[in-house]
């Protein structure tokens, strides 16, 4: 186990005291499908309104993707797209469910699930991960070498004879 501050408190799992290194939380993940006709601003304004909310429940946000308007399977709300939105982020237990009653209440969202990914985690390193993978796809671009044109090998084919005719 690594060394560093603990805190000790009970597991209701088995009834008996746990020490956990203090600044390790669990890791989450919440997609959420917004309102496809938001005007720009508005969709920023959502994707702002639980970045914060996240950090106010002393969450740490790991990263937002966002993957466009999407179909969905049946129409939600007399609505047949969406924006799908997945928030994954670090926190205490509370943090779900504060994130979830507020998505429960905006009528921008349409439907939403929370996946908790794992237990106890250091959330500076998943932080850290993500910046390294965002870096990664750069440093290949510059260091690969632009590609060659392919030439098919005709192996062991006989050669076709070409002949000019002029008919």
């Amino acid at each position: 186990m690594p060394t560093g501050c603990y805190e000790a408190g009970p597991d209701p799992k088995m009834g008996e005291i746990v020490r956990r290194e203090k600044g390790r939380m669990r890791n989450y993940e919440t997609i959420f499908v917004v309102n496809p006709t938001l005007g720009e601003e508005d969709y920023k304004e959502v994707l702002k309104k639980y970045s914060a909310l996240v950090e106010r429940q002393k969450g740490i946000l790991v990263r937002i993707e966002e993957w466009g308007v999407q179909r969905l399977a049946h129409a939600v709300k007399r609505f047949d797209k969406g924006a799908f939105v997945l928030m994954n982020y670090c926190g205490p237990s509370g943090v779900t469910s504060e994130l979830e009653r507020d998505l429960k209440l905006d009528d921008r969202i349409f439907r939403f699930q929370t996946v908790k990914i794992a237990e106890d985690v250091d959330p500076q390193e998943l932080v850290q991960k993500e910046k390294d993978k965002k870096k990664e796809p750069e440093a290949v671009q510059e260091a690969a070498p632009p590609p060659e044109p392919a030439v098919q090998d005709q192996g062991n084919q006989p050669e076709k004879e070409v002949s000019d005719h002029d008919g």
